[in-house]
């Protein structure tokens, strides 16, 4: 899909407030912006305005679910608790889809819909949250007169903009932090020890919660699952980097048990860039070729051409 120079540069400016390793909070600047939305919509600023650490402190949360449970705004968001959801909603850029819509709109409108007022108006309110969001206020709500500020916090994610990172938490205000991996929440004892890559295969199937030990799998050692699991072996293949250096490719059968409510295959080959062994999951087969071919969405033909560190990566 084709969008404007302004629309990318607006995608651009939120890229650089999530991805930023640290800014300095302007609180005032940040507060008259954010009152500034009272102004534009003709509203009554607040008479109190109260600074907190994070929206997970007390204060602040009370107020936001408040808010939240005196709204019908929670049925949208009924796959978060009510205390999740009511934080998601109060967040600066909760609504930022829209304001790239809208944007995008007023730059390339139908010409039997041009866009009015209103739309004008919606657009100067996301960018007031925008600036307030560059000055380093993340989210807001009002409850009883008084209206909480919360900084934003700094984050790490994936290539899918899921919350993660492996070494420090994914989500942070100053010593404060939360725990993910590739978008699931860890404690932090937990996430620690999975990290660390020598947490035991047993301990690591032990853990209750399937999505942690999901990714908890991804740090243990392969071959030892392999083993714990008496994994059969189905098939082997070689290839080689430009500089003649061996890359094996080995695929393996889980019959299912204890681990696996089905047969799981897995794949497991050397990484020439890391010089790591690393797992991957596969449909049913019987060969290296179909597995990865499977998993790049090619043919078996089309995959055994690929070269390593070359035309493979």
């Amino acid at each position: 899909m084709e969008y404007s120079i302004k629309t990318q540069a607006l995608i651009d400016r939120m890229c650089r407030n999530v991805e930023r390793e640290s800014f300095v909070l302007e609180k005032e600047k940040a507060e008259e912006l954010i009152l500034k939305t009272y102004d534009l919509f003709g509203l009554l600023r607040p008479k109190k305005v109260e600074w907190v650490n994070s929206p997970f402190d007390e204060k602040y949360a009370s107020s936001a679910l408040s808010v939240s449970s005196a709204s019908s705004a929670l049925s949208a968001l009924s796959a978060l608790s009510e205390s999740s959801a009511s934080r998601a909603l109060s967040a600066l850029d909760y609504d930022f889809d829209w304001f790239v819509f809208c944007a995008e709109y007023s730059e390339n409108p139908d010409k039997e819909y041009i866009p009015n007022d209103k739309d004008k108006i919606y657009l100067e309110y996301c960018e007031l949250l925008m600036q307030a969001k560059e000055a380093g206020l993340g989210y807001r709500v009002e409850w009883k007169d008084t209206l909480y500020l919360a900084p934003t916090p700094l984050v790490k994610i994936d290539e899918l903009n899921r919350f993660h990172s492996e070494s420090i938490p994914a989500i942070r205000w100053g010593e404060k932090g939360y725990y993910y991996l590739h978008g699931v929440n860890f404690p932090e004892k937990l996430f620690n020890e999975v990290t660390s890559g020598s947490m035991p295969f047993e301990k690591i199937l032990a853990i209750e919660d399937i999505d942690q030990r999901t990714q908890a799998m991804k740090f243990g050692d392969p071959k030892k699952f392999l083993a714990h699991t008496k994994a059969k072996k189905l098939d082997e293949r070689m290839k080689f980097t430009p500089d003649g250096k061996p890359i094996q490719y080995t695929l393996y059968k889980i019959s299912r048990g204890a681990i696996f409510t089905e047969d799981a295959y897995y794949v497991l080959y050397d990484c020439p860039s890391t010089a790591r062994v690393y797992m991957s999951g596969a449909m049913p087969c019987k060969t290296v070729g179909e597995a990865l071919a499977w998993k790049f969405g090619i043919t078996v033909e089309e995959w055994m051409a690929l070269e390593p560190m070359k035309t493979e990566s």
